[in-house]
């Protein structure tokens, strides 16, 4: 079972072993690395998109793609991340542990799947249906004689 605790503001998630998930599997990750991971994961965003966010909700506008690109290199390559990046990983956490973390509200819309979508996925739903029921009848009503051939053994030790 996978246990929630409290860490300077922080939800880090613990297994049984009692170290962060991540931190389990890859002992040298920092605190810090383990936040941006688990905030980017509770807000279903890449941490390249986190670090888009992080930058406009320090500094109020949003930074070019090489600015972003050029921290994104050195907390990928060098485990360095800005404090804009810390702090809003922080504060995504924060809310994720409170229940309030709304993705919409640091301009985060998860797309609704299309009627297309929905309507092939309901066919495929019938058929599979309609093919799972046409077998068990079909195999319910089999003549007794061709049930017969089923009821014996060929595999060893039978024989």
């Amino acid at each position: 079972m996978i246990q929630g605790s409290q860490n300077q503001g922080l939800l880090v998630r613990h297994g049984p072993w009692g170290l962060s998930i991540v931190q389990y599997f890859n002992r040298h990750i920092k605190a810090d690395t383990v936040a941006v991971l688990d905030a980017s994961s509770a807000l279903e965003i890449t941490e390249f998109k986190l670090f888009e966010l992080a930058y406009r909700d320090w500094h109020g506008r949003s930074a070019t793609e090489a600015y972003i690109e050029k921290h994104f290199a050195a907390y990928m390559f060098a485990d360095r991340i800005p404090n804009w990046v810390r702090y809003f990983a922080r504060k995504v956490l924060k809310l994720h542990a409170e229940g309030r973390l709304e993705p919409k509200r640091f301009g985060i819309w998860q797309p609704l799947p299309s009627t297309r979508m929905v309507l092939i996925a309901k066919i495929y739903i019938v058929v599979i249906l309609v093919v799972t029921i046409a077998l068990s009848l079909s195999v319910y009503s089999l003549p007794e004689e061709v049930m017969a051939v089923f009821r014996q053994c060929y595999f060893p030790p039978c024989y």
